[in-house]
């Protein structure tokens, strides 16, 4: 087995010898007496996890180590070699190797497989050790989003990570168990406590006396707008008017760094850049308290550029009805885990899964998503909840296909999504939501919740990105009995004492969530990241219609001519995706990709696959020529066939021999089965039955076919003796250990 590789900063720290991490603690302005070498690595890693010594670090860089730390902090599949990164920075790979050197000797590079310099000829694979690499992206978001003083603080603490946010509630008076608060609660409790001006005066006289220096500095510079650093620092007393800051001894580096962090942690002083210049800024809400209190406590939906936004590409019109469809294939091939409605399926599952849906994640679908599909599909009568296995929670099932799935797959997309629409709209379990652990709630109107919720989505602006927070809030002031006249919230607001703000709180948290997972599968909105706002929300031409009431247009585009396809390697593109198409090729291919069009190959296991399932050769090809408007290509086809020998197939029925005892009765029994058609019970003509163990001069066996498998066969056995009794015979078994009917009978004289 190969060696481990660590990618964590302090490991990567404690491979290093004391020679580097002299040099690295320089850089870094740690300052470490003695020989300690723990002592030493634990001060150099708290100083380089902590974001205020990565902006100072950054100062320090030259412009090409910048861009090379910039370019590893943004690959999305980093090591990369020095030859990768020259080509993604244009530059020579003798340049990118002196840069990556440069990195390397300050702490913020690392190599996989080696802990020494490096060495020249050799070709490493590069990697910003993952915490280093997490404060870069925040350093290089900080300087993209630019002035942030003119948001509110409400948007400020979007940016904030989980850990902080712990930190600055507890400052303000809040006592929270670390992971046990919700962030929008926490937001919403500082912002409360932020609205006393005496509470912030109090906070103020909390600090120590070099963060109070500078809190006094920025606060009377507050009326001007930002600070410059370097001026803020001036006249702080901390560094002289000219003193460079990228050369600050560690002991006045240190100093400045942790009156920072007093700032910043308390929330009453912000960093932000200002055209590429470090500035310092307190938000309205901290500098004019009274000004900012008579507003109104609801944020405005002020529209969010494009260009800040990070969203995924739109998906098919129908994505959540194909979704759908891939689940039902993937139950009937391989079946379905033991499924507790409410709780997660089974992340193997998901993970098997996630690569063939629309709404995939990086590794899982998103929270709740496979559990909701499941809902909609029971619902819709094209899954049933199977008995569990021995041993399975109490309520759990295992959802099987039911024969409906013929007639779904016979259906159009735009039907589906009706229809699993007015299923979700008829719910009266909170199944888009009830998986993510976010909020509980009781006595809730969930029937009434939904509809009233798409009638409210028509306050939203056209296709213009918003805060989803400031969208849910409005929403929910503006309907407060969105979810019914009375409801209760598992949830800690409600220990601030102000009952209706905990209730508008939690229904806005219940809002945001059901556009996050419903709204959003169902293509009514579209959900994104915007930097330095958080989550954003956009309402869709279909969600409008929605809104409003509005019919759904006729689709008047005409179907793709063929509708698919069909290279010489077995690859399948689709062009005009239909559920009896997609369901047909699901059952003999492998889906590979759905964008920018569904593609489909054909493979030895997808093809046994099917051929295991009862299909022919015959059936795959004739679909794929059909569908794809003329005949295979030779190569394929003679492929397909090599694959179909190579298989081995040897298909089985259950039969029953009836051996009666003279000519008369098997004439009898012969007429009056082949009467009874209809009872699925299938005879074979004497000339096909092959009778080794039978007298030639007995009378003619009749060979009676069955259903294949399962209870089928059974039934319909029990079916013959039924009418074998009914005709008036006695159906007996023949031992397999009692002589053959030659044996036992003298043979016949000529």
């Amino acid at each position: 087995m190969g060696a481990v590789v660590v990618r964590n900063l302090l490991g990567r720290l404690n491979a290093r010898g004391p020679d580097d991490l002299q040099r690295i603690a320089r850089f870094w302005q740690v300052s470490v007496r003695g020989d300690d070498r723990a002592r030493l690595v634990g001060a150099l890693y708290r100083t380089m996890t902590d974001i205020r010594s990565v902006r100072d670090a950054w100062d320090r860089l030259p412009e090409d180590q910048r861009a090379m730390a910039r370019l590893l902090a943004l690959s999305d599949a980093p090591p990369m070699t020095i030859e990768a990164m020259a080509g993604g920075l244009d530059r020579s790979p003798e340049e990118a190797r002196e840069t990556a050197i440069g990195l390397f000797r300050v702490g913020l590079l690392a190599r996989e497989g080696d802990t020494q310099e490096l060495p020249v000829g050799a070709l490493p694979r590069l990697f910003l050790p993952r915490e280093l690499a997490a404060l870069v992206r925040r350093v290089q978001d900080e300087i993209d989003a630019g002035d942030l003083s003119d948001h509110s603080l409400r948007v400020l603490l979007e940016v904030l990570d989980d850990a902080e946010l712990e930190q600055s509630a507890d400052i303000w008076g809040l006592k929270v168990i670390p992971g046990l608060r919700r962030r929008s609660e926490l937001i919403g409790q500082i912002l409360r406590q932020v609205k006393d001006a005496s509470r912030i005066e109090r906070v103020a006289a909390t600090l120590p006396r070099d963060a109070a220096s500078l809190w006094h500095v920025v606060r009377g510079n507050a009326e001007s707008g930002p600070m410059s650093l370097r001026d803020a620092l001036a006249d702080g007393g901390f560094v002289p008017p000219d003193q460079d800051l990228a050369r600050l001894d560690p002991r006045a580096g240190g100093r400045i760094r942790a009156a920072l962090a007093d700032l910043e942690g308390s929330l009453l002083v912000w960093h932000g850049y200002q055209s590429g210049e470090r500035v310092l800024f307190l938000p309205r809400e901290i500098a004019f308290p009274d000004e900012v209190a008579v507003t109104s406590p609801l944020p405005v939906l002020e529209p969010i550029p494009e260009k800040t936004v990070t969203a995924p590409e739109p998906p098919f019109a129908h994505a959540l009805a194909w979704d759908l469809l891939t689940v039902l294939r993937e139950v009937a091939s391989t079946g379905a885990p033991t499924w507790l409605p409410g709780e997660p399926v089974s992340r193997t599952w998901q993970r098997r899964i996630n690569r063939r849906l629309w709404f995939a994640g990086d590794e899982l679908p998103p929270p709740g998503y496979l559990g909701f599909l499941l809902s909609l599909g029971l619902a819709a009568g094209v899954l049933t909840p199977a008995e569990p296995a021995p041993g399975d929670p109490k309520g759990a099932i295992r959802p099987r296909v039911t024969a409906q799935v013929r007639a779904w797959r016979g259906q159009s997309f735009a039907a589906h999504s009706r229809r699993l629409r007015d299923i979700w709209l008829s719910q009266d379990q909170w199944i888009e939501g009830r998986e993510r652990e976010e909020i509980d709630v009781w006595g809730a109107d969930w029937r009434g919740f939904r509809p009233r919720l798409l009638t409210a989505l028509d306050a939203l602006p056209d296709e213009q990105w918003v805060s989803l927070t400031a969208a849910a809030k409005q929403i929910a002031a503006a309907n407060p009995a969105l979810i019914g006249g009375t409801f209760t919230a598992a949830s800690a607001r409600s220990a601030s004492g102000d009952h209706e703000q905990a209730r508008t709180d939690a229904l806005a948290q219940l809002v945001a969530i059901a556009l996050q997972t419903a709204g959003q599968w169902f293509g009514l909105v579209q959900t994104g990241m915007a930097k330095g706002k958080g989550a954003v929300v956009r309402l869709t031409p279909a969600g409008r219609r929605t809104a409003t009431g509005e019919d759904e247009p006729p689709d008047h585009a005409r179907a793709e001519k063929p509708a698919l396809t069909v290279a010489a390697d077995g690859a399948i593109t689709l062009r005009a995706p239909s559920p009896l198409r997609i369901w047909s090729l699901s059952a003999f291919a492998d889906q590979e990709a759905l964008r920018p069009e569904a593609r489909f190959q054909l493979r030895p296991v997808s093809v046994g696959r099917a051929l295991g399932a009862g299909f022919d050769l015959d059936q795959i090809t004739t679909f794929l020529e059909r569908q794809s408007g003329g005949p295979l290509p030779d190569q394929l086809a003679e492929v397909l066939r090599t694959w179909a020998e190579g298989y081995r197939r040897v298909r089985l029925r259950r039969a029953v021999v009836l051996l009666p005892d003279s000519d008369t009765a098997r004439e009898e029994l012969a007429k009056e089965l082949a009467e009874r058609a209809d009872s699925g019970l299938l005879v074979i003509d004497e000339a096909q039955f092959d009778k080794p163990t039978v007298d030639p001069g007995d009378p003619a066996p009749l060979l009676v076919l069955l259903p294949a498998t399962g209870d089928d066969a059974e039934r319909a056995e029990r079916a013959l003796f039924a009418f074998l009794s009914e005709a008036g015979y006695s159906g007996q078994w023949q031992r397999l250990s009692s002589p053959s009917i030659a044996e036992r009978r003298p043979a016949r004289s000529s």
